[in-house]
């Protein structure tokens, strides 16, 4: 797009950085900027959410933004890139056609992939944009540090047939996302990719090991684990039917 032309929306928009004052404000003209910068990857700034999103066939990747708590006007303005999420519509409409297969989650994760905070995998997740003639370099190098992390995170996950071994191993923590990803792969009937993901999940060392133990045991005893915990691989990889 050609930004010289006054009275282009991007023009607009740069000005609006330049001159608006309140922090929220201006994290708002921010999240749009970065809209625009990011548009070739098909992202959307969402005013509701604060937040970058794009779907792609049923699949839904979020960028998730925060404003500091020390932020003022004049004073302070400073903004993180704080999660990222993948949501999938067919797990969804999977978990609640099969809800003995599956824990209970918030209403709001029923759809759950993935999640990791942008805090653990990136050291410039922030961008301080207090002085005007600064904020447009400042967010531009924040989108290009989004455009380096965050996608190649998002498609890690985005080709279920090489999931199992593209998974992040941070993921695959006994209290991560083993159970979500597992579902996601049986969701989409690919259970031999669903066995490899197990078998990567036990080849990480004795903790996962014993967690996958500890949770079949607890599916054979017709118990049932909470989302999120040890146990959840487990206990979901024996009613699955998958060891």
């Amino acid at each position: 797009m050609d930004t010289s032309k006054r009275g282009h929306p991007v023009t607009r928009l740069a000005e609006q950085l330049i001159e608006l004052e309140h922090p929220k404000d201006v994290i708002q003209a921010a999240g749009q900027w970065m809209a625009y910068r990011l548009e070739r990857d098909s992202f959307r700034w969402l005013k509701s959410r604060t937040s970058l999103e794009r779907r792609l066939d049923g699949r839904l990747e979020r960028i998730q933004f925060e404003g500091s708590r020390w932020n003022k006007s004049g004073k302070l303005i400073e903004f993180s890139i704080v999660e990222l999420e993948v949501f999938d519509e067919g797990l969804e409409a999977w978990r609640r056609s099969n809800p003995n297969l599956t824990v209970e989650r918030p209403e709001s994760v029923e759809g759950i992939v993935c999640a990791t905070s942008f805090l653990d995998i990136s050291q410039e997740a922030r961008a301080i944009v207090t002085h005007p003639s600064h904020r447009i370099a400042a967010i531009d190098r924040l989108c290009e540090h989004a455009r380096e992390v965050a996608l190649p995170w998002f498609s890690s996950s985005g080709d279920p047939e090489n999931l199992a071994s593209a998974t992040p191993e941070a993921l695959l923590r006994p209290t991560a996302f083993g159970q979500d990803l597992l579902e996601f792969l049986v969701s989409r009937g690919l259970y031999r990719e669903a066995r490899t993901l197990i078998q990567r999940f036990y080849s990480i060392g004795d903790e996962y090991r014993d967690a996958i133990s500890e949770g079949r045991n607890l599916a054979i005893n017709g118990g049932r684990p909470i989302w999120h915990s040890p146990l959840a691989l487990g206990w979901s990889s024996e009613v699955l039917g998958l060891l």
